[in-house]
């Protein structure tokens, strides 16, 4: 989920390349980022779009927009970061340091912190639970495997699920409780393209095994090392922060990836902006869709890159009718896939029913339309091709007699010929 690594064994000595804003694959869009307000500190996000910041010396809870709200603890001496969650109750979250490796509950009313466990080098944490919450640490040092830990929050009892190879990789829970992996390699810098996921599955973490690599199914490979993992929870849909250094800890290549919850890919949200990704968060922001390319704007993905935070969101195509004098007028969507295809759609406007609903049909993805779905009628049996911009047109004749009458909609494709989302509604 979250974790700036390396932060605890080489701090500052990472060479970042300038950051500009991030250019996100189409499909997506750039929201303005903020400067980390707490410099050089690890967070976690509430679902009201907040975060709480650990720096090493205090965790402080910082608006949306990076405005101090209050001071949650403040430690007697400055620690290195580790692990960071907020409880799914959002009373207190857990905050761990990699100097003594201490794992602590930090009140969100601010009422103080209550040491839990001693966990050397933990590194990420990933709540299964209220109260429960798994922590992966390298507690045996180095090039020595990584264990995964639950602590209970309110005891401090502590149980031993995973002892895997590798230095500590990121953790994320899926909805159904099966717990998606990073690992690492010990090799630093790894190769290029050497980085897998792995999904525990949810029995299997409950049982009274240890587990070990070989209780892992790896559902991706081919990916550079995951500094962090997300899940939305909508579908099911996983996004991981990936990175490769060179041995001068330079970043020469860097990725946000969507992939589907089998592991396959879905789609590269973002990629080489020369800047170190992670904490990477999802927060839902209210309204209609998830997080994938061509959805409305409901959804937001959140992640460090240079010590700014920054957020993507998904970019619906837009839609309008347009007169073009006469009766000469054309339905137009900008913002679709690039060299794809728009299949057009439409229906009777008094049967608009002002909002949209979101069904999950064969797609992958949520449709969403404002008209019944049995009232919806398509265009022919062929596709209007979208340009290089992902500019689409349908020309059409109204001598008035369909003024007030059609609400037009596209359902946009790629160059592979799936659908991928649908543009917004225009009226004639």
């Amino acid at each position: 989920m979250r974790r700036l690594l390396f932060a605890a064994t080489f701090g500052l000595l990472a060479t970042f390349a300038s950051a500009s804003q991030d250019l996100p694959s189409a499909g997506y869009q750039s929201i303005a980022g903020i400067d980390n307000p707490a410099p050089w500190s690890t967070f976690a996000t509430l679902s009201d779009g907040s975060r709480v910041h650990f720096d090493g010396a205090t965790v402080t809870h910082q608006a949306s927009d990076g405005s101090y709200l209050a001071t949650l603890h403040a430690f007697p001496s400055f620690l290195f970061t580790g692990a960071i969650a907020i409880d799914p109750n959002e009373d207190s979250l857990l905050v761990g340091e990699s100097t003594n490796g201490d794992v602590f509950r930090v009140e969100l009313d601010g009422t103080g912190a209550t040491y839990l466990a001693n966990l050397p080098y933990n590194f990420d944490a990933a709540y299964e639970g209220p109260g429960s919450v798994l922590i992966s640490a390298a507690t045996c040092g180095f090039s020595c495997g990584n264990d995964i830990y639950r602590v209970d929050t309110s005891t401090g009892a502590t149980e031993a699920v995973a002892h895997v190879s590798g230095p500590s990789g990121p953790l994320a829970f899926a909805a159904n409780g099966d717990l998606y992996y990073g690992p690492a390699l010990d090799v630093f810098p790894a190769p290029a393209a050497s980085g897998e996921l792995w999904r525990f599955d949810s029995n299997d973490l409950t049982g009274p095994a240890l587990l070990s690599d070989s209780d892992a199914t790896i559902i991706a490979t081919g990916l550079d090392t995951i500094s962090s993992i997300a899940v939305d929870l909508t579908l099911g849909d996983i996004v991981v922060a990936a990175n490769t250094y060179d041995s001068s800890f330079t970043v020469i290549a860097d990725s946000l990836t969507l992939l589907r919850s089998d592991g396959q890919l879905k789609g590269v949200v973002a990629e080489g902006i020369g800047s170190y990704r992670a904490n990477i968060d999802i927060i839902q922001n209210g309204g209609l869709g998830h997080f994938c390319a061509y959805q409305p704007s409901g959804t937001t993905l959140t992640f460090l890159a240079n010590d700014r935070i920054e957020s993507i969101q998904p970019k619906r195509p837009t839609a309008t009718v347009t007169a073009h004098g006469g009766s000469s007028y054309s339905f137009d969507v900008e913002g679709g896939v690039p060299g794809g295809a728009m299949l057009l759609t439409y229906g009777n406007s008094a049967l608009h029913q002002g909002s949209e609903t979101s069904y999950q049909l064969a797609f992958d993805f949520l449709y969403h339309t404002g008209l019944p779905i049995n009232a919806i009628r398509r265009i022919g049996q062929f596709y209007m091709p979208c340009d290089s911009a992902g500019g689409a047109s349908f020309p059409f004749w109204n001598n008035g007699n369909l003024t007030g009458t059609v609400v037009f909609q596209g359902i946009m494709m790629n160059a592979s010929g799936s659908f991928v989302g649908s543009s917004e509604a225009a009226f004639n």
